[in-house]
């Protein structure tokens, strides 16, 4: 005779039907592939919540020019979705650059974009920018940039309402 009550039994028994169920509903693949100088990984996702796919790449050489590029996006199942790009080069003069995007968005519309990119030249001198979109479920939205670039920051950016009309933007 068993000493486990049950209740116990039955406790069990029901999580465990209940894990088999939950599961049942996913889905994944990876893929990867690598060598001395080059390499690339890709995965998606897929279950009840949301679907996913995520890929990244990347090369180098013995000269020291190198590269990198990755990106992925998501999409709930009630409508939201997001995204993201993001890249990197060197070459073996000393230059480098990099570049950067991400979306996301809700179901009721609001949502944000933002991108940039940043650059480095041999000699030294530096240069960056970075660009924002931010909508308002009611169709109000903002875009704003900032830039670098010889030392001087220069930012500029504006609020409209949702017929585009021009409207002072809020201070925090």
């Amino acid at each position: 005779m068993s000493t486990v009550p049950v209740w116990a039994r039955i406790f069990v028994f029901t999580i465990a039907l209940a894990g088999c169920q939950w599961a049942m509903g996913r889905e994944r693949s990876r893929h990867v592939e690598r060598s001395p100088h080059a390499g690339a990984v890709e995965s998606a996702r897929i279950n009840a919540r949301f679907q996913s796919q995520r890929a990244r790449h990347w090369q180098a050489d013995a000269h020291g020019n190198a590269s990198m590029h990755r990106q992925g996006s998501m999409q709930g199942y009630r409508g939201g979705s997001g995204s993201y790009q993001a890249s990197r080069q060197r070459d073996e003069a000393g230059n480098a650059s990099r570049q950067r995007s991400v979306s996301l968005h809700g179901p009721g519309g609001a949502g944000i974009d933002r991108s940039g990119t940043a650059s480095r030249n041999a000699d030294g001198s530096v240069s960056a920018s970075r660009a924002t979109t931010v909508t308002a479920r009611d169709g109000g939205h903002y875009s704003g940039s900032l830039a670098l670039s010889g030392g001087r920051i220069n930012y500029s950016g504006s609020c409209a309402d949702a017929d585009g009309h021009p409207v002072p933007c809020r201070n925090r």
